[in-house]
Formats: C-alpha cells, structure tokens, sequence
C-alpha cells in the first residue's frame, strides 16, 4: 500500500484529547496499523521539531516530522530541509505586533527552544506558564522566558516560526483572523496564518502545503496518494495544495472547513476512505 497520511497535531491526531498518553489509544492504534501495512505517515504540525520527535517515539514507528508549520522535514533521523524567517524581517514585525495589534505575547521558534516575550511582568509570565505546562501535562511544549535570551534569538539565531498570541475566547480569535489579512499583505518576505487566538508566522513560502510537497519530491510520492488531514487555519494550504484527498475534523470552524473536500470525526475515520481506494 503506497499511501501518506499527512496529519496536523492539535485538533487532529492529538484529538480527543490524552493528556497523558499524548495520542489517544484508538488513534495510535490506527496509525501503526496504516504503518504495518505499509502505508507512510508524516506529522505535520506548528510544533517544535523536539515535540515532533516525542510524538514519534509514542507511535513507535518510523515515520517523517514536518515541523514549525513547513519550516523543517526531518526524515530516516535527520533534518533534509529547513528555512528560517530572515531576522531583521521579525524584529521589524515584533515592535509592530505589541504596539497596533495589542499582542499579548511572541514566541521565537528556534534550534534549542522556544523563547517568550510577554505583556504580563516577569512574576506573572513565569506563573502564567507554569500553569500551562501543569494543565498541558504531556501536550506541553517546554517554552523559555528570559528577556536576554529573548533578544539574543531574536537577533542572531535561526528562527522558524513566529507565534504572536492574542489571548482566548470568539473575540481574539477573530483580532487574529483580521490581523492575518492584514500581516500577510504588509510584510513581503512572511507567510501568515491564523490558529484560534494567534497568528503562526514562517518564511515567504513556508507551510504546511509546500513542506508536504517537497516531501512528495524527495519521496517521489505520486499527490494522489497523499491524504491530508487538519482542524485550522494553518492547515488551509495543505487542503488546497491535496484538495483531492482533503480531511477537516468536524469540530473545526465553518471558515476552515469549506477549504476541505471530506470532513470526518476522528483520523481514524480517514480508514474507509483509504482502503477502499487500495
């Protein structure tokens, strides 16, 4: 069977929930089975490389890590392919986000961390995110404060993504929605896009759809043969880039769903759709 499985993290395979296990039993089960029967399944995410491989090392299998929303492919235990954001690019837009757009935090993606800039004074920063590491459990990503750290990747070091945080609930997620029309069109060598509360920020031509096609390249992968599957708007491009074979988790917004051509439960429901093209 010469399928991919093409899969986001959040709201996708890490859906519903398992805050201990990381990926749910039946959706774990499921993708090693695809594996076991020679199918190929790349994770497909926003998250850091070093989250990607914690989830990698759950499903047990070999398989291929997209990471910082297209900008790494890592594969066979290597990165094959990676492009940061040009910096003076981020140190242009940051001043900007917290000052127009009333941001209430920025992470830097980089090599050894994810690094924050936040609104909230140095105690309550430190307390906001070690509430979010003890709510997350295993869903955590490790994030860094340290304003000097902050300012040193900001200037010096290779960052893939950007994530600028609006805050929770209907009303910043739609400052996000209206602040991504805006950014993509003002800053010319950026790719934008918009996650619930927050904007999610790569190179010019960096995302999840370009990273899956260059996998396909490398692989020589024929696109019919690759199934896409997502819940946000991050994941918009990989649903037009395999607009054939393309999944939207039914709990997605409306606004996100119309870009898909399938929309389905759990990623386990993409099994009737793959086996009966086999």
């Amino acid at each position: 069977m010469n399928k991919v499985i093409a899969t986001d993290l959040d709201g996708t395979l890490l859906y519903p929930k398992d805050k201990k296990n990381i990926v749910c039993k039946p959706n774990l089960y499921f993708l090693q089975s695809f594996i076991d029967k020679g199918g190929k399944v790349i994770i497909v995410s926003g998250r850091s490389l070093a989250y990607g491989l914690r989830v990698k090392e759950k499903i047990n299998r070999n398989i291929s890590i997209i990471s910082f929303n297209g900008g790494a492919l890592y594969q066979d235990n290597k990165i094959i392919y990676s492009e940061a954001i040009p910096n003076k690019e981020i140190i242009d837009m940051s001043e900007d986000l917290f000052k127009n757009f009333k941001i209430i935090a920025l992470a830097l993606f980089s090599d050894d961390g994810i690094y924050i800039k936040s609104v909230f004074g140095k105690g309550m920063t430190k307390f906001v995110l070690k509430v979010y590491s003890f709510l997350q459990k295993e869903l955590a990503e490790k994030m860094i404060y340290s304003p000097k750290l902050f300012e040193e990747t900001l200037k010096s070091k290779p960052i893939y993504k950007v994530l600028c945080i609006f805050g929770f609930g209907s009303r910043n997620i739609n400052r996000a929605k209206e602040a991504n029309k805006i950014i993509r069109n003002a800053y010319e060598d950026i790719e934008c896009s918009w996650s619930n509360g927050s904007l999610e920020i790569t190179a010019k031509n960096v995302n999840k759809g370009e990273a899956i096609m260059k996998y396909c390249q490398i692989n020589n992968v024929p696109k019919e043969d690759v199934f896409v599957i997502g819940d946000s708007g991050n994941d918009i491009s990989m649903f037009k880039a395999f607009s054939e074979n393309s999944f939207c988790m039914a709990h997605s917004q409306e606004s996100v769903k119309k870009y898909a051509k399938y929309t389905v439960e759990t990623i386990a429901d993409l099994s009737r759709y793959i086996y009966k093209n086999k």
